[in-house]
C-alpha cells in the first residue's frame, strides 16, 4: 500500500466488521464521504456527521445500496460548541457500542475580513475553533462511550504535513491581538490536531485503556519534481519555517480549498495527474481505523497507509500537555458563557 491507495483496498484486508460502529466528521463531502462508503461497506454502521443534514441524507442514501453497514446522519456543526454538546449528547444515549471515532471535517484558509479572523459562534479563531477545539470537545464527550465497548477503539484524526510549519501561540491563540495570515492559523490547527494525539495516547496508555489514537496526513508527498516546487510556490509555508519536513503537500482534489482562488485553481491544473482522488485521500484514514498493523502504534503519525517520522514539534511533551490544559480552559469558559454545564 502506498501514495495511490485507495480506501475500498485498504478495507479488504478487513472485510467484516459487522457490528462495529463509526462515528465520521465531515461525512458529507471529499474523503469523509469515501471513509463512510469504505467502512460501511465492510459492515461498520456509520453514523455521517454533518452540518447540513440535507447534503448529508443525499449523501448517505446514495451510499446505502452497496453498504452492508447501516449509514445515519447526525447534525453536527463545529463552528458551535452548543452543536457539539447536543450531537454528542444525542450519540452517548443513542448508539450501543463505539469502536471508531473519525475527526476528519476541517476547515483550511479562509479569507480574513477585514484583516481579522473568521471566527466560531464561540469567538474562537475559526479554524483552531473548528479543527482543534471543537474536536478536542467531541471526543471527549464520545470517549466514555468507546471506553464502555470494550474493545480496541481507534480515534483517527486527520491533520495535515502542514503541522511541521505550525507554531501555536498558547497565550493567543485565537489570534485576539496578533496579525493573523490564514495560512499561519490552517498550520497552527493541524499542529494543534497533531499534539492532541500525541497526548491523548499518552493518557490512554497511562490509564490502560485498550483505545488507540493516531493523526493522518491524507495528502502525500512529492519529492524533488517540478511539480513538489508549484505546490511550494502557491501554498508556501511560513518564511519562518525551517522545518527539513516541508517538502511534503498535502495534493487531495477536493472543495476544501475552492474558496482560496487562483492559486488553487493553478495548482490544481498543474498538478492535476498527481494529485490523489477522494478514495485515495481516505485511505490512510481508513487504515488508521481497521488495520491490525498499527496495534500497540497509538500516538503515531499516519502516511500513504504507513506509520512516519514525527517532526519535534509534533511530539513536544510540554507544549502537548499545555495545549491540553489551555483547550480545555477555552472551551469550559465558552460553554459556562453559554450557560453549558
Amino acid at each position: 500500500m502506498g501514495y495511490r491507495t485507495n480506501a475500498t483496498q485498504v478495507i479488504q484486508a478487513r472485510p467484516d466488521l459487522s457490528g462495529q460502529v463509526a462515528v465520521v466528521t465531515g461525512g458529507s463531502s471529499g474523503i469523509g464521504v469515501e471513509t463512510v462508503r469504505a467502512l460501511a461497506s465492510a459492515g461498520v454502521d456509520c453514523v455521517l456527521c454533518c452540518r447540513n443534514v440535507e447534503a448529508g441524507q443525499r449523501v448517505a442514501a446514495e451510499l446505502q445500496p452497496e453498504a452492508v453497514g447501516k449509514i445515519t446522519v447526525q447534525c453536527l456543526d463545529l463552528g458551535d460548541l452548543s452543536s457539539v454538546h447536543a450531537a454528542a449528547t444525542q450519540l452517548a444515549a443513542q448508539l450501543p457500542r463505539l469502536d471508531m471515532l473519525v475527526l476528519n471535517a476541517g476547515v483550511m484558509a479562509p479569507r480574513a475580513v477585514d484583516g481579522k479572523p473568521q471566527r466560531t459562534a464561540d469567538g474562537f479563531e475559526l479554524q483552531f475553533g473548528t479543527n482543534h477545539l471543537s474536536h478536542f470537545y467531541l471526543c471527549k464527550l464520545l470517549l466514555p462511550k468507546m471506553k464502555a465497548s470494550g474493545s480496541a477503539g481507534r480515534v483517527v484524526v486527520v491533520s495535515s504535513s502542514a503541522y511541521a510549519f505550525g507554531r501555536i501561540d498558547l497565550d493567543d491563540p485565537n489570534y485576539n491581538s496578533r496579525s493573523y495570515r490564514p495560512w499561519d492559523g490552517y498550520n497552527q490547527s493541524k499542529l494543534a490536531n497533531r499534539l492532541f494525539v500525541h497526548e491523548l495516547a499518552r493518557r490512554l496508555k497511562e490509564e490502560g485503556s485498550a483505545v488507540e489514537a493516531f493523526s493522518v496526513h491524507p495528502g502525500g508527498r512529492l519529492r524533488r519534481s517540478k511539480h513538489g516546487c508549484w505546490a511550494r510556490r502557491l501554498f508556501p509555508p511560513p518564511a519562518s519555517c525551517s522545518c527539513r519536513l516541508s517538502t511534503s503537500v498535502g495534493i487531495i482534489k477536493t472543495s476544501i480549498g475552492d474558496h482560496i482562488g487562483f492559486r488553487a485553481s493553478c495548482f490544481y491544473a498543474l498538478a492535476g495527474p498527481f494529485l490523489k482522488s477522494p478514495s485515495q485521500g481516505a485511505a490512510t484514514t481508513v487504515f488508521g481505523a481497521v488495520s491490525k498493523e498499527l496495534d500497540d502504534k497509538s500516538g503515531a503519525h499516519l502516511q500513504d497507509c504507513a506509520v512516519v517520522r514525527v517532526a519535534q514539534r509534533g511530539r513536544d511533551d510540554a507544549v502537548a500537555t499545555t495545549l491540553w490544559s489551555k483547550s480545555e480552559e477555552l472551551v469550559s469558559a465558552a460553554l459556562q458563557r453559554r450557560g453549558i454545564e
